[in-house]
C-alpha cells in the first residue's frame, strides 16, 4: 500500500498496489472481494466510499456522503464531508489534493484526454466554490505513465501543441511527461508550486508493483484504486 499526506494528521490518502488485486469496478461485482478487503485493510468501511465511473473526461463533481456511491459521468470527486474518495487507475494519473484549514480534499484520474480537457482546472474551480484558498492546496501525482513510457503518435501530437515543452523526441519516438503538463496546470491556477509533490514511480516501469493498461494490454482492464478521506 502507498501512502501520501503522512505527515497530515487529518487526512488519508492511499493507493493500492498489484498485490491487492485488481480493484476495477464491475456491475457483476466481480472484484468486490478485493476492494472490500483493501477497504478493511485502511480501515474504511464499504458504506464510506464514493468513486468515479470514469470516462476519461475532465467533469469534477463535488460530493457529500448523501450521494450514490458510484458517480456517473465524472472522473475527479471533490468534498467537504468526512467520507473516502476512490478512483481506479492502470497508467492514468491519481491526483490527490488536500485543502489544508478548510478540510476539502479531491481526486482526480487523470488521463492524457481528461488533462487536456481540464480535468486539473475544473477540480480547482469545485474546491474555490467550497471556500478553498489557492495557498492551501497541497497536491500530490500518484504512480501513473511517465515520459519514459508515455509515447504518443503523430495523429494526436497536434493536441498537444501548448505544451511542446513536455514534449520529448527520443529514437524517432514521441514521448509526452503529463506530470509536467498537470504541474504547470496547477501552478497556472494558484497551487504553490512548493506545495505539489510527486510519488515518482511510473506504472509501466514496475512490473511487480503496479497494472499497467499499455504495458500488459489486458483483455479486461485490471486497475489500482486511489483513495482519499478526512479522518474522523
Amino acid at each position: 500500500m502507498l501512502k501520501f499526506f503522512e505527515d497530515r494528521g487529518g487526512v488519508m490518502a492511499v493507493m493500492s498496489e498489484r498485490a491487492d488485486g485488481s480493484m476495477r469496478i464491475y456491475a457483476d461485482g466481480k472484484n468486490d472481494k478485493n476492494r472490500q478487503a483493501f477497504f478493511s485493510k485502511c480501515g474504511i468501511e464499504k458504506g464510506e466510499v464514493f468513486s468515479v465511473e470514469i470516462v476519461h473526461g475532465a467533469c469534477a463533481k463535488t460530493v457529500d456522503k448523501s450521494a450514490p456511491h458510484l458517480i456517473e459521468g465524472a472522473d475527479a470527486l471533490v468534498t467537504k464531508d468526512k467520507i473516502f474518495l476512490s478512483v481506479t487507475v492502470a497508467d492514468c494519473i491519481p491526483v490527490y489534493f488536500y485543502v489544508k484549514n478548510s478540510e476539502i480534499i479531491a481526486l482526480a484520474h487523470a488521463g492524457w484526454r481528461g488533462i487536456l480537457g481540464g480535468i486539473i482546472e475544473n477540480t480547482l474551480e469545485e474546491i474555490f466554490k467550497l471556500g478553498g484558498k489557492n495557498t492551501d492546496i497541497e497536491v500530490v501525482l500518484g504512480p501513473g505513465l511517465r515520459a519514459c513510457h508515455f509515447e504518443i503518435k503523430d495523429d494526436i501530437l497536434g493536441q498537444f501543441e501548448k505544451y511542446s515543452q513536455h514534449i520529448i523526441r527520443r529514437e524517432e519516438k514521441i514521448y509526452v511527461d503529463l506530470f509536467a503538463i498537470i504541474r504547470e496546470k496547477l501552478i497556472s491556477g494558484g497551487v504553490l508550486e512548493t506545495n505539489v509533490s510527486e510519488s515518482g514511480e511510473c506504472t509501466f516501469c514496475d512490473r511487480e508493483k503496479f497494472y499497467s493498461f499499455r504495458r500488459d494490454k489486458p483483455m479486461e482492464t485490471e486497475a489500482m484504486v486511489a483513495i482519499i478521506g478526512l479522518k474522523k
